[in-house]
């Protein structure tokens, strides 16, 4: 399955979005936050939150989730 996991760099930045291959929102969201982000941005998030999947067979579903609530 494929990810999308927003972030923040720093507290009034704009929201990043990235995807992720993972088996699952924890695996994506740890993947995120201390391997691809960091990275790719030279430095720790602020903030990480995991906020869509799109399975193999194509669908889409959207998360409720925010800044504030990560999982």
């Amino acid at each position: 399955m494929v990810y999308t996991v927003s972030y923040k760099m720093h507290q009034s930045s704009e929201v990043r979005k990235i995807s992720v291959i993972a088996k699952s929102k924890w695996d994506a969201y740890d993947k995120a936050s201390f391997g691809i982000i960091p990275d790719k941005e030279d430095g720790y998030p602020y903030s990480v939150w995991v906020s869509a999947v799109t399975y193999q067979n194509g669908n889409y579903k959207l998360f409720n989730t925010f800044e504030g609530k990560p999982i």
